[in-house]
């Protein structure tokens, strides 16, 4: 992915299951996780040097001392060729993102080198160097300092946790995170942290005081390939435990699934058959959502493998896989062809609790293609960021509370040749039921034959009957 490649290996997870952690990343004492303890090593901070892919990363929304709000975020990575030897060649990358939320301005700096090159990373602690940008620290503390050159923006802004760091997939996998068949890894976050430094734009220098995110990802897996198989006997364990991940996941939604649940929709479209979503939400409460969605199938809204974390202390996290995903407006790439959310609602279930989250942007989406990077060529990503805030409401059998604040959103995709050649296409189908009527509907949207087609047939509160084709406009 070209951010934090974050959420990246939540993509297979519940489709391809968890595989046996090669005895190189093997820390057990690592990813013990407690209601009220969470610990990590000084190991899993440092660099896993060799592996497939490596991410530190971090998202912080700031007030400068001028009254202005900005969002900073930066993303240091590095990938590595996996053999049946191991690991060998590379390439990295920095990216320094800043948004405006004044004029909705984003500001994107991208550079990309052969690995090692110009990133040193260390072992037993965070000490990243990448040209003239660095990133060090131990859990509490961390300090980042990044130049974007291109835009003549600097920031150096130091990080104080006041959450316990969280690894991902305790629910289905126990913290291990296969990527496909091919290696697995581990990922956590920190989602609240103060923040405080100083941001330097166009040689002026201002204070800056905010809350912020961070995340580290490894993996011992082939990034580009995740279905080529290195070793039969992790194939045969991911073959194994295949069904035991569907099982935790379905169980999840049977278990959970709102009755009634929310309006019936399918949609499917070829621009999202394989990709990921990432958000981190920091609400006026100080609650924190994190959420990672798979792209999977083509399914682009509807029920969702959404796996979202929800703490209110800081301290304890709730991992919900019960969520439903729907867009109200998409914005058109066309250099890709396809349709990415642009404004988007989810709505989340676990036992007696619901969630539901309105995402609206306020500043412009970034847009980056990642076609010529060795050794991705056969694996073309594309990515967007854009920023934004967040309303909604918490409910249980206790209480219902109104939610504020903000958010980023990360939006990936992998581009297929089949997209290229067909075109984008899609077809929703949409029901309603009693006692809100009884209907149905069906859209196809074709941009190679040019052409929309639509069908409803509906019953009740009145019959209505409605065909049309028509070129796309």
């Amino acid at each position: 992915m070209d951010k934090n490649i974050t959420a990246s290996f939540t993509i297979l997870l519940l489709f391809l299951g968890p595989t046996i952690i090669p005895q190189a990343c093997s820390t057990s004492t690592s990813f013990v996780i407690k209601n009220d303890e969470t610990t990590i090593l000084p190991e899993d901070e440092g660099d896993h040097f060799p592996c497939g892919y490596e991410v530190w990363c971090y998202q912080a929304v700031i007030t400068l001392n001028n009254g202005q709000r900005w969002d900073a975020a930066a993303t240091f990575v590095y990938f590595m060729n996996k053999t049946r030897e191991g690991f060998s060649d590379g390439l990295s990358f920095i990216r320094v993102r800043h948004w405006s939320r004044q004029t909705g301005k984003v500001y994107d700096s991208f550079r990309t080198d052969t690995f090692p090159g110009p990133f040193q990373t260390s072992k037993n602690e965070m000490n990243l160097t990448y040209c003239n940008s660095s990133a060090h620290g131990l859990y509490p503390d961390y300090h980042f300092h990044c130049e974007d050159d291109k835009n003549n923006i600097v920031t150096d802004l130091r990080f104080h946790a006041t959450s316990l760091p969280c690894w991902v997939f305790q629910g289905p996998t126990d913290g291990i995170v296969p990527w496909g068949v091919s290696g697995t890894g581990k990922v956590y976050f920190i989602p609240i942290l103060e923040v405080n430094g100083t941001i330097t734009i166009n040689s002026t220098t201002y204070e800056a005081t905010g809350i912020g995110y961070y995340e580290h990802d490894f993996i011992y897996g082939d990034f580009a390939r995740p279905l080529s198989i290195y070793s039969l006997k992790e194939f045969n364990t991911c073959r194994k435990l295949i069904s035991s991940s569907i099982k935790w996941y379905l169980g999840q939604v049977i278990k959970n699934r709102p009755k009634p649940r929310p309006a019936p929709i399918l949609h499917i479209d070829n621009g999202d058959t394989f990709g990921w979503s990432w958000s981190w939400l920091i609400f006026d409460n100080n609650w924190s959502i994190v959420l990672f969605r798979p792209i999977l199938l083509g399914i682009s809204e509807g029920l969702n493998p959404i796996i979202l974390y929800l703490t209110k202390d800081g301290k304890n996290y709730t991992e919900i896989a019960c969520g439903y995903w729907r867009n109200n407006q998409m914005k058109y790439m066309e250099r890709a062809d396809m349709f990415i959310p642009l404004s988007f609602n989810i709505s989340a279930y676990k036992d007696d609790m619901e969630i539901h989250i309105s995402f609206t942007p306020t500043t412009e989406m970034t847009e980056k293609y990642n076609k010529d990077w060795a050794p991705f060529a056969k694996a073309e990503t594309v990515t967007f960021y854009c920023c934004g805030n967040v309303k909604g409401e918490y409910k249980d059998k206790y209480t219902t509370i109104l939610l504020n604040g903000s958010y980023t959103t990360e939006q990936s995709r992998w581009l297929s040749k089949s997209l290229k050649r067909t075109g984008y296409h899609s077809l929703e189908i949409e029901t309603v039921k009693p006692p809100d009527g009884l209907s149905i509907s069906i859209r196809k949207v074709s941009h190679r034959l040019g052409l929309e087609r639509f069908l409803k047939i509906q019953l009740r509160p009145k019959f209505e009957f409605i065909f049309y084709v028509k070129p796309i406009t």
